[in-house]
């Protein structure tokens, strides 16, 4: 069976009031959900208060669910909606580092110099990441992190497809800037492969 007639499966099961596939879909979705909000609201305790609403908001529109076509986007737009609202009703809430998205370089060669080095670019790359104006901040990270493409973040985020794709070079753009200043003899290609 194909992981979408799996999920067809499972959406079924849902909709039928099944506990069992809901918890079956809720731990299949939850991390995804999680990251994504997190790209919005930055701040763990938030993100499950979040996340624990858009899940609450699947079941109880749990019989439409197999009429959807794509579930992930289903999600993406449900957490995108919960975001805004959470940061509408919080908006004197201060946010945090993006210090849990987990955003590795891979290790340069294996010694405890290189190591250390990995460390503070994966650092300085978390915190120039954070620094990136929002819509490109969250752009660059459902891009990134969570691999969807320009047309789907367009259909999240309800953006036209150019405006997404510049928005992704201004990243891209401000991230090698400014890890340049602090590694200015860092090679060319370990930067492009943190950022794209």
């Amino acid at each position: 069976m194909k992981d979408t007639d799996k999920i067809r499966n499972l959406l079924q099961k849902v909709s039928e009031d099944n506990m069992i596939a809901f918890n079956q879909f809720y731990d299949c979705y939850y991390t995804k959900t999680f990251r994504f909000c997190y790209c919005f609201l930055r701040n763990k305790e938030a993100c499950r208060e979040v996340v624990s609403d858009v899940f609450l908001s699947v079941w109880k529109s749990k019989k439409r669910l197999p009429e959807i076509t794509n579930i992930e986007l289903y999600l993406y737009i449900i957490a995108k909606n919960a975001c805004y609202r959470y940061l509408n009703n919080n908006s004197s809430s201060k946010y945090v580092m993006l210090d849990q998205i987990p955003m590795s370089v891979e290790q340069l060669d294996d010694n405890p110099e290189s190591d250390l080095l990995t460390s503070e670019i994966e650092q300085m790359l978390t915190g120039v990441i954070n620094d990136l104006p929002e819509k490109s901040r969250i752009i660059f990270m459902m891009s990134r992190r969570d691999g969807l493409k320009y047309r789907e973040i367009a259909e999240i985020l309800g953006l036209a497809e150019s405006t997404v794709h510049v928005q992704a070079r201004i990243a891209v753009k401000k991230i090698v800037e400014q890890m340049r200043k602090y590694y200015p003899d860092i090679d060319l290609a370990i930067l492009f492969f943190i950022v794209l």
